[in-house]
C-alpha cells in the first residue's frame, strides 16, 4: 500500500508533536525571555483528507480549543507588540504568544474572528492583496486548485475588502501583506521582489491605513530554502514594513531580527499537550525533522 504525501506529513508531524511533549517533561521550568509566533492557515470543516496535497487546515472546533489552551497559560499578544515586550525589563511573569494567519482566506472573517472575540485574542492575518476580493482559488493554493469543488467556497476563497474592514472594525486584527501576488522569494528578480513588497504595502495603506501596512509575512518563508534572501529583506526593509515574519523554525527573543522572525506551525493534530511544549520552546524534534523540510507553501 503506498502512503500519500499529505498523510505522511501529518503522520511525521503529530509524532514529532508527541516527542516534543514527552521532551518538555524533562526540560525544567527555566524562564527565559523568548516568546512564540504561531502560524495558520485555513481554518474550515472540510470533511475529507487529501492524502497528497496538505490542506493546511485546522478545524474550527480544534482552532478554539488551541486558543483556550493558550490563553490559560499564556499572554496572546499583538505582533507588533512583542519586540517591546520582549526589550522591557518588567518581569515577564507568562509565556508571550502571538497569533498569525497567512493567505488571507475568507474563512479568518466567519470562523476565526468570532473565536478571537470569545477569548479576546489579538491576531494578525497576513493577505495577498492581489487576490483580494477574488472568486477563484488563489493559483499558490494547490489542494484549493485540485478540491475547490469539494468543499464550500469559505474554504478556499480569499477575504474581500468588507471583511477585511470587518476584520478591522473589531479592534483585534491587524491586517499584514503577505506579498501581492505569492511568488516564491528564491525565483524572483529584484524588481520583481520591490514590487512584491511595494505595491502590497500601497495597497493596504491606502484602503486600511498605516498600522495595517507594516507588517510582512514572506511567501513560502524559509531562509534555508533561499525564499528569504538579503535581497528579499532589503526590499521588504525599503518599503518600510517595521517587521517581518519567516517560516524557520524558532522562538523570539530580543536580539532577533525584526524583519526575519521565526514561527511554529499550528497544526491540527497539536493537542493542548503538544501546543504548550511548542510554545515553551520544547523545539529539539522538530529542529530534527526541520532538517529535511522541502518547500511547504505558506
Amino acid at each position: 500500500m503506498t502512503i500519500g504525501r499529505a498523510t505522511l506529513k501529518r503522520t511525521v508531524k503529530q509524532t514529532t508533536g508527541w516527542a516534543a511533549m514527552v521532551s518538555r517533561l524533562f526540560a525544567g521550568n527555566t524562564r527565559q525571555r523568548q516568546a512564540c509566533i504561531f502560524y495558520y492557515h485555513r481554518v474550515a470543516d472540510l470533511g475529507f483528507m487529501d492524502s497528497q496535497l496538505d490542506d493546511w487546515n485546522v478545524t474550527p472546533a480544534q482552532f478554539e480549543r488551541q486558543i483556550q489552551t493558550l490563553t490559560t497559560f499564556a499572554d496572546i499578544v499583538p505582533l507588533i507588540e512583542l519586540p517591546g515586550r520582549l526589550a522591557t525589563k518588567t518581569e515577564i511573569k507568562r509565556p508571550l504568544v502571538s497569533l498569525t494567519f497567512d493567505d488571507g482566506y475568507a474563512n479568518f472573517h466567519s470562523q476565526v474572528l468570532p473565536i478571537l472575540k470569545r477569548f479576546g485574542a489579538p491576531a494578525t492575518a497576513f493577505v495577498v492583496t492581489g487576490s483580494i476580493g477574488k472568486s477563484a482559488p488563489m493559483d499558490f493554493d494547490h489542494w484549493a486548485v485540485s478540491n475547490s469543488a469539494k468543499v464550500d467556497a469559505e474554504a478556499w476563497r480569499p477575504l474581500n475588502w468588507k471583511e477585511l474592514e470587518s476584520c478591522v472594525e473589531s479592534g483585534l486584527v491587524t491586517i499584514g501583506s503577505h506579498s501581492h501576488q505569492h511568488l516564491r522569494g528564491s525565483l524572483c528578480t529584484a524588481t520583481q521582489l520591490a514590487d512584491e513588497v511595494g505595491l502590497s504595502r500601497d495597497i493596504l495603506r491606502s484602503r486600511l491605513g498605516e498600522a495595517h501596512s507594516v507588517q510582512y509575512a514572506y511567501p513560502y518563508g524559509n531562509s534555508r530554502l533561499g525564499d528569504v534572501s538579503e535581497s528579499y529583506v532589503a526590499a521588504v526593509k525599503s518599503a518600510g514594513f517595521k517587521i517581518a515574519v519567516t517560516t524557520n523554525l524558532g522562538l523570539v527573543t530580543s536580539e532577533s531580527d525584526l524583519v526575519s522572525l521565526p514561527r511554529l506551525e499550528a497544526h491540527m493534530m497539536d493537542s493542548p499537550g503538544v501546543l504548550k511544549a511548542k510554545a515553551l520552546g520544547a523545539l529539539a524534534p522538530y529542529r530534527l525533522t526541520d532538517h529535511f523540510r522541502a518547500a511547504y507553501r505558506a
